[in-house]
């Protein structure tokens, strides 16, 4: 099931991604993206979503977040000893 669940958010993120455009047309603009990421902030925004997604969604279907914030969450590749 983590695998389905990884797979389904990396491809929401990818179409995130592929169509912000229609997507801002959607949405509106952001006035918080639009003055601190500068023109064109809303659209920026939206890749960083799908960017923080698509990561986040591989660090889960791979079950390595103890890779990434240093906890117990399964498999440890840099123990040995096991």
């Amino acid at each position: 099931m983590r695998i389905v669940l990884g797979l389904l958010g990396c491809v929401l993120s990818l179409l995130l991604i592929i169509y912000r455009v229609p997507i801002r047309g959607f949405i509106g603009q952001i006035d918080w993206a639009e003055r601190k990421l500068g023109p064109g902030g809303t659209y920026s925004m939206l890749v960083i979503i799908g960017f923080i997604g698509f990561v986040f969604s591989l660090v889960y279907m791979t079950d390595s977040f103890g890779l990434l914030f240093g906890g117990d969450s399964g498999v440890d590749f840099f123990d040995s000893a096991k």
